[in-house]
């Protein structure tokens, strides 16, 4: 079963207008102040205390994160392994710092780390899907952000060049994971979980036959 979404408080337009301002003078926006005017339509993450907005995702970025979710949910939910979720979920890191990723998953043993409103802490995985609008971050500051605060692996899908690539976490810093020799990308952190770099470009695959060859000789 795939994690859903976690609601914001509403709050009153002249505080919105004023984190607005604050921001436009230079103050550094806290979590707090971040949390309050995210927009719930649009990815909205804080870097180094300023609010960074993408612009709105086109079909192909949509599609993948529906693949993804359906991939990724189904192996976690059929081998228990925790939970994941979905874009607009926040992840707090520090009082500046916090992300949406386009999809995360939080394993059984951390599953503390949810909160009611926001996640609190660093997820097991982050995927992002790159855009044009989010490129520079996705490869750079959240690149190091996700290393710095213990997320234990990163995947980066991105449309634009057609690459597919897993980070693992070693020793603070994300660490290229390599192919096998039939060129499938795996999982760390979901054991047994593997992809076909292929299946992201172009026409997406059935979700059911991409499953059935994941998981073998099991059941679905």
């Amino acid at each position: 079963m795939i994690g859903g979404c976690v609601m914001r408080y509403a709050v009153k337009s002249s505080r919105k207008t004023k984190s607005r301002q604050e921001a436009r003078a230079g103050k550094l926006i806290t979590f707090d102040e971040y949390f309050e005017i995210a927009d719930e339509k649009m990815r909205t993450d804080l870097l180094d205390g300023i609010i960074i907005r993408d612009s709105p995702a086109f079909a192909k970025h949509g599609r993948i994160n529906s693949w993804l979710a359906q991939v990724i949910g189904f192996y976690v939910a059929k081998h228990d392994l925790g939970e994941i979720f979905s874009p607009t979920t926040s992840v707090r890191f520090t009082q500046y710092q916090a992300t949406e990723p386009d999809l995360f998953f939080i394993s059984k043993a951390r599953a503390h780390i949810v909160g009611e409103k926001f996640v609190e802490g660093a997820p097991d995985l982050c995927v992002e899907i790159v855009s044009k609008s989010s490129r520079k971050h996705d490869r750079g500051r959240k690149f190091t952000l996700y290393a710095d605060h213990g997320v234990q692996e990163y995947w980066l899908i991105d449309p634009l060049s057609n690459t597919v690539d897993f980070f693992g976490a070693q020793q603070g810093r994300f660490i290229a994971l390599a192919p096998d020799g039939e060129g499938r990308l795996h999982s760390n952190v979901l054991p047994g979980f593997w992809l076909k770099p292929e299946w992201l470009r172009g026409e997406l695959p059935a979700v059911l036959p991409v499953l059935k060859e994941i998981l073998g000789e099991e059941a679905i």
